[in-house]
């Protein structure tokens, strides 16, 4: 049997930059998000925006992880994971305040739809104590190689320690990743794309699913 030639620790502070870069090539693959940001591809922008995304996470994210290439060292894959403690107030509160402070540098009718969707999405498991994952991102030419799924091993790990589930919001490319690991589908919500893009440029439905999965 192989020996895995990767790494899997905890997130360090020196990760960030690797990491903000790793979820800004993920993020540009998704077809919503050339929709998303004005004057696309804005890669300055949004290589940004992905980065600020990530800081402190090494301190607020402890349950994190990093990817690691024990040849080179280089960072290759992340997994955002966080406890989420069951709430009383509505989430769909915290997403209208989030609308408010958007940077000017979000398509604002885009953008707002994507939150109200991860609010109707999150409401959904509000009241359950369990963990989230934000992120599980790994390099293209590094998959197929077992990766995801020890990270997978990890989060099941993690869960069943504390014998919570786990939720996730999952886009499109992703979704079929989590119905293999026998995720099970609690809300999603659909957009035409091609009411924010120019006619006949074949924009279509994007679907933004909620899933849990039970120990």
């Amino acid at each position: 049997m192989t020996t895995p030639s990767y790494t899997i620790r905890a997130v360090e502070h020196s990760d960030i930059p690797a990491l903000g870069e790793l979820l800004y090539t993920s993020k540009l693959a998704l077809t919503i998000n050339r929709l998303l940001f004005r004057d696309w591809p804005n890669e300055a922008v949004q290589r940004q925006n992905y980065l600020g995304a990530l800081e402190g996470i090494d301190v607020d994210s402890p349950e994190s992880r990093t990817v690691v290439d024990n040849d080179t060292g280089e960072v290759i894959g992340h997994l955002a994971l966080n406890r989420r403690r069951p709430v009383e107030k509505s989430e769909q509160s915290q997403g209208e305040i989030r609308k408010a402070e958007l940077p000017d540098f979000f398509a604002p009718q885009v953008v707002t739809a994507v939150l109200e969707a991860v609010a109707t999405i999150k409401e959904e498991v509000k009241a359950v104590d369990r963990y989230e994952i934000t992120y599980i991102v790994v390099k293209p030419e590094y998959r197929h190689r077992g990766i995801g799924k020890d990270l997978m091993d990890y989060v099941f790990n993690q869960a069943r320690s504390a014998s919570v589930p786990v939720a996730v919001s999952a886009e499109p490319q992703i979704y079929e990743f989590f119905k293999r690991y026998d995720f099970h589908d609690t809300k999603h919500v659909d957009f035409d794309l091609a009411q924010w893009a120019p006619p006949y440029s074949g924009f279509g439905i994007f679907r933004l699913a909620g899933l849990i999965w039970y120990p």
